[in-house]
């Protein structure tokens, strides 16, 4: 096995995929990650970091491509860090999805299970929301927005996303052209100048767009005001301020300075989303996991606890079809709250849905363990459940857990932990949430073990 430094070039065989969607080249047994290549290829690799047990390279030169291999659609694959498998056939990347999942399980947990083929949808135009910086090009600074280029800050102009619909397209077009023909500025991260810093928009059933700006106002909001209810008809148009020197998006509140705020259709009711509020960002899937959640709990007789509950959509999918049960439901953004009350409230369910602003791990350690039968349904970020959460359900002895995951090696983790509590993996499926990407959701369902706990 020789010893790679950076710049070495050299020829192998694709043996298999990576967590994250990259063809591994090994020489001997030390792995090279190579993104953009596929299994069976024969390819030449340039090593960009190396270290004692593994290596990263770039993808020089497909020298024997595999049949797997299309034509990307989209132009800027490759620069544009959103996705990982454009270069593959659909069939393929569905398979690689559901083996490494598989594979996460066996490795962490010690779980043998022959993980279900990945129900999937729409490959294409099924985000219902995007988020670009702004950026400068030219001599002249006009006014971009787009994706940064991989290992920079530097924003490269982006029209349209074949991810999202032709709503995107129009938005992009008309926000751009509002900014150069009044004369705005974008944010430069150097300097700390210049207004703007993000375009964040989402389009369910009418359309939302939030400019984060580095200042309290925006000039001339009339003008693109009138481009987008032109285009749109119904719109909500908002400002978030953040001047802090930061990576992250969103200020730390918006506010509505155009439009209206409309109830967004969601499945089978409509709903308030506040812009500073998580919704899982592809309708169909969303739906079709949801659905199959309340499914795992139909034949489930006590309360349920919901968390990590957003603006309550699943939470009002579980009181609608299990329509003896009380659900408690804990979220910690206050926004999302509030969208969750509302929607309890318009839908008739206030009575039996209690919402609660909470951390999970907070709200856990202080439940009451009174032998009340309950179900608990998770549905964390993708760094999975807090310890303290998954400690807490154990020793409360819910009977049942539906556990809904967007990270493969988080929640092996999680599953791992609950197993040596006292419950068994009943069922397992994932779900394509984000087609052209590595990203898999599952739905996992645990029972409590007769005798656990006992």
């Amino acid at each position: 096995m020789r010893k790679f430094k950076v710049g070495d070039e050299f020829e192998g065989v694709v043996s298999d995929f990576g967590m994250s969607g990259e063809g591994i080249v090994k020489d001997g047994a030390y792995p090279v990650f190579v993104p953009f290549a596929a299994v069976g290829e024969r390819v030449r690799v340039r090593i960009v970091h190396a270290k004692k047990d593994f290596a990263f390279g770039e993808l020089i030169e497909v020298l024997e491509p595999s049949n797997d291999r299309i034509k990307p659609r989209c132009r800027y694959f490759g620069r544009c860090g959103g996705c990982d498998l454009q270069h593959l056939a659909w069939a393929r990347q569905e398979e690689v999805k559901r083996l490494n999942l598989q594979r996460a399980l066996h490795k962490t947990a010690g779980i043998d299970v022959e993980v279900p083929e990945v129900v999937s949808g729409a490959q294409w135009a099924y985000r219902n929301k995007l988020a670009l910086p702004f950026g400068t090009m030219g001599r002249h600074g006009k006014v971009v927005v787009g994706f940064y280029e991989k290992k920079s800050h530097r924003v490269v102009p982006l029209k349209d996303c074949p991810l999202h619909g032709e709503w995107a397209k129009r938005v992009i077009a008309d926000v751009t052209d509002w900014a150069n023909e009044n004369g705005l500025r974008a944010y430069d991260e150097g300097t700390g100048r210049g207004l703007l810093r993000h375009l964040v928009a989402r389009y369910v059933s009418s359309l939302s767009v939030v400019l984060v700006v580095n200042g309290d106002g925006v000039p001339h909001i009339d003008n693109l005001a009138r481009k987008l209810g032109e285009h749109f008809g119904d719109y909500a148009l908002y400002v978030s301020p953040n001047k802090e020197k930061t990576n992250v998006i969103m200020g730390g509140s918006v506010k509505l300075v155009r439009g209206k705020e409309s109830p967004q259709k969601l499945g089978a009711f409509s709903a308030a989303v506040s812009p500073l509020s998580f919704l899982q960002v592809n309708d169909e899937i969303r739906d079709r996991i949801y659905a199959d959640a309340c499914a795992a709990l139909s034949d489930f007789r006590g309360d349920v606890t919901e968390l990590y509950s957003g603006v309550g959509l699943l939470t009002a999918e579980l009181a609608l079809r299990l329509p003896d049960a009380r659900i408690t439901a804990a979220e910690i953004v206050p926004e999302a709250v509030d969208d969750a009350k509302r929607l309890m409230r318009r839908l008739g369910l206030a009575d039996r849905v209690t919402e609660v602003c909470a951390d999970a791990a907070d709200y856990m350690r202080r439940l009451p363990q009174d032998g009340t039968p309950r179900a608990l349904v998770l549905d964390p970020p993708r760094k999975g459940c807090d310890e303290t959460v998954l400690a807490a359900a154990a020793e409360a002895g819910y009977e049942r857990i539906v556990y809904i995951s967007c990270h493969p090696a988080t929640l092996a983790r999680d599953l791992k932990f609950l197993l040596s509590r006292g419950y068994t993996l009943t069922s397992v499926r994932p779900y394509d949430m984000f087609p052209q990407t590595m990203h898999v959701e599952t739905l996992a369902v645990l029972a409590r073990s007769r005798g656990a706990g006992e």
